[in-house]
Order: C-alpha cells, then sequence, then structure tokens
C-alpha cells in the first residue's frame, strides 16, 4: 500500500468514525493565492508535505497540508510565510478553534528545541 492510499484511507476512516479523542496531534495550515513574491515559495513547501492537497482552481485554490510534531520545522517555514495572509487559517485537529495563531501554534514550537 503506498502512502497516498494510507493516507487517503487515513481520510476516509476519520470521516466515517469520528472519534472525540485525536491520534495524533495536528496543526492544519490552509492557504489561498496571493499576489506575492513569496506565493510560490509556500506552495513549494507545502508540496512538500505528504498530506498536501488542493480545493478549488485558479484565484479561489486553496493549498491545504496538515503538520504533526514531528513536522514542526516544515510547519515553522510555512507558517512564517503565510502567517500575515488574511486567507490564512490554521485547524487544531482539524477544527476551528479561537486563538490558533496566539495560542495553539506556539505550542508546536516546543517541539523545535530538541
Amino acid at each position: 500500500m503506498s502512502t497516498d492510499d494510507r493516507t487517503q484511507e487515513a481520510r476516509l476512516n476519520s470521516i466515517l468514525h469520528p472519534s472525540t479523542k485525536a491520534k495524533i496531534f495536528t496543526i492544519t495550515l490552509i492557504f489561498r493565492y496571493k499576489i506575492s513574491p513569496s506565493y510560490k515559495e509556500a506552495v513549494e513547501i507545502a508540496r512538500r508535505n505528504p498530506t498536501y492537497r488542493e480545493d478549488g482552481e485558479g484565484e479561489w485554490k486553496r493549498h491545504i497540508t496538515d503538520f504533526t510534531p514531528d513536522d514542526v520545522d516544515e510547519l515553522f517555514e510555512l507558517f512564517n510565510i503565510i502567517h500575515e495572509w488574511e486567507d490564512t487559517e490554521i485547524l487544531v485537529n482539524h477544527k476551528a478553534l479561537p486563538y490558533g495563531h496566539q495560542l495553539w501554534l506556539p505550542l508546536m514550537w516546543f517541539y523545535r528545541i530538541k
């Protein structure tokens, strides 16, 4: 079974059998097309992540990628580019929670201290 198949199977399983407890703590970054010199770099970083996916087309395309504590360096790199873009969304365990930028995301930075 390929990595893509396992990712799709895990996503389908989480939809069919939702749990109140997350198996792995994840932060999801979602961003849209932006007229910015760093947009292309942000997309390249996001695409390196095996959970990367796109939704929509053209100007309405959304780039979506999940990060676990093991991916904290990549999360930090991408977040530093997109954090001030008005359409950036941050989900915690696939849910929009209050203070995503201010509270939940900085918790991941602790994983950078190893």
